[in-house]
């Protein structure tokens, strides 16, 4: 057992879009019932490694925040009457919208305002990086 920790960079991120992976989804009970908690880790730039945190409610509306998510994280429209497993997701790419944002607290946050399907770079980046598998930013 390690006793190590390392202390987490907890400054908000510029507002922009950012290139991520979904890490990790966890059932919460939240303000509002019943929540999805969504972990996203940014995988490129200055900001690679870096984690987000959204939240969006389990709903099968087609406007809702969960289906419009999840349909950028697959890359494709889901169909009605479709069912998807959202744990399926965990590991798939999207491109992040972030804001910042004065919480209750009146500390500056982050805020995932959107989930985009990811986009290919046009020209690889000046500075090489390793590659990751299946890397739809390449």
């Amino acid at each position: 057992m390690s006793f190590t920790i390392t202390v987490q960079d907890s400054q908000p991120l510029p507002t922009g879009e950012y290139p991520a992976r979904l890490i990790e989804l966890t059932d919460v009970d939240g303000r509002y019932g019943k929540q999805w908690r969504l972990k996203f880790e940014v995988v490129r730039g200055e900001y690679a490694g870096r984690t987000l945190t959204a939240f969006v409610s389990p709903s099968g509306n087609p406007s809702s925040k969960c289906v419009r998510w999840a349909q950028s994280l697959m890359g494709r429209s889901l169909q009605a009457n479709e069912q998807l497993d959202w744990q399926s997701l965990v590991g798939k790419y999207c491109l992040l919208s972030v804001i910042r944002k004065v919480n209750d607290g009146g500390r500056e946050v982050n805020v995932v305002q959107d989930v985009l399907p990811p986009r290919r770079t046009p020209s690889p980046p000046p500075e090489p990086e390793p590659e990751v598998e299946g890397d739809p930013f390449a």
